[in-house]
């Protein structure tokens, strides 16, 4: 007999084509899991990135949304509304005069008003004239 006589059968099925073929598909699939996985992986570490900014942005529009109030229980309050018609819009209660200091000399050399230098404005058509003539 002979070397190959002696050989199993059920060997030479596990050396078939289809087993290398089931290999293959069996690779291919776990490539496209890990591409999955990590795809996956990638998007969750974004939103977790996401939610911390978020979180640090509400944070800062909380503190915002409070003073915020506090300003506006300050506009209702009564004696900050007569605090402020008195000192920023000189607004003055009946029986009242409003005082305003005025400088010393008058009127102070940097408030003077400028001179009255009157240029002529050229008329429409001596600017076109200048644009297209170049004088």
């Amino acid at each position: 007999m002979s070397r190959s006589a002696k050989i199993p059968a059920v060997m030479e099925e596990t050396k078939s084509p289809i087993s290398g073929i089931w290999l293959l598909i069996a690779l291919i699939v776990g490539v496209f899991i890990f591409g999955d996985l990590t795809r996956r992986m990638t998007d969750a570490r974004r939103m977790e990135r996401d939610a911390r900014m978020l979180a640090t942005e509400v944070t800062h529009l909380e503190a915002a949304n409070s003073d915020l109030e506090t300003q506006i229980a300050q506009a209702n309050d009564e004696a900050n509304v007569a605090h402020w018609a008195r000192a920023e819009a000189k607004l003055v209660m009946e029986g009242e005069r409003l005082v305003v200091p005025i400088p010393a000399g008058g009127l102070a050399e940097d408030e003077a008003p400028p001179p009255d230098s009157v240029q002529d404005t050229p008329s429409t058509w001596e600017i076109w004239w200048a644009l297209l003539v170049g004088g």
